[in-house]
């Protein structure tokens, strides 16, 4: 194309003697900006191309992993939901003191509700890996910035994790002597355990009894149902993020395909 271009700028030079040095000089100048101008949008569109197929790449890779994110703070949400739901039931138990009451579940709402601890492991890897340049190439600034909240959420963590530890070794403490006799053989059978020697039920009254009467369970299990609702409050905010950054990265994938 340049070669065409100078064949006929040096005839049309060659009509003026006079002039031909100065419209060669020009025309060569002229040329190579041309060129170079040429050379440069070809540059560009080649990386524009490239960073618009990583940018999908990226968007997918976010895709996949906040689609497991959703589904674990969804069976977290569940589970937890369940503790908050059987420590609640012990606590009545408790505060009751009756031998008769809700007898039958009494081995649930220990299991399942006070000495029950469960959380989700969120996915981050994606966004972090992003976090030395790559995250530039994602266009969409709200995407970014929940992206930036969901992470620093992570990062900071449940702020009552510690207490909430701190109190479920507590009832592990407490609970360990009393749970083992009042298992039902079903749950036996889920974790293991053979059948206790003992299994009359003048010893399970007694077992169940000096439960009801020690002082150290009812509090600490209060707090850890408190600290449990807490936390089951902030799995659904995450939820709730994670969704919305899923509905995000679908639409701006709709927009450049």
């Amino acid at each position: 194309m340049i070669p065409f271009f100078r064949k006929i700028r040096k005839k049309m030079a060659d009509d003026n003697k006079s002039l031909k040095y100065m419209r060669y000089a020009i025309g060569e100048i002229v040329l190579v900006v041309i060129g170079i101008l040429i050379a440069l949008q070809i540059n560009n569109w080649n990386q524009n191309s490239k960073n618009h197929i990583k940018e999908i790449s990226i968007l997918k890779a976010l895709q996949n992993e906040y689609k497991e994110n959703s589904k674990r703070y969804e069976q977290t949400i569940r589970m937890q939901q369940t503790v908050v739901v059987y420590s609640k039931s012990l606590i009545q138990c408790l505060e009751k003191k009756d031998l008769n009451y809700k007898r039958d579940s009494i081995d649930t709402f220990i299991m399942m509700g006070a000495l029950n601890y469960v959380r989700a492991e969120p996915l981050i890897g994606t966004y972090q890996s992003l976090m030395g340049g790559d995250l530039s190439l994602v266009k969409n600034e709200l995407l970014k910035s929940k992206l930036a909240s969901f992470s620093a959420e992570i990062i900071l963590g449940f702020e009552d994790e510690i207490a909430s530890m701190n109190l479920l070794n507590q009832l592990h403490a407490e609970l360990s002597t009393t749970v083992e006799p009042l298992l039902s053989t079903r749950l036996r059978k889920r974790y293991g355990l053979k059948q206790p020697m003992n299994t009359s039920i003048e010893y399970q009254n007694e077992v169940l009894l000096k439960m009801y009467q020690n002082p150290n369970i009812l509090s600490p299990l209060i707090w850890k149902n408190i600290f449990e609702n807490n936390r089951l409050g902030l799995q659904q905010k995450m939820l709730n993020y994670s969704n919305e950054i899923l509905t995000l990265i679908e639409t701006e994938l709709k927009t450049l395909k």
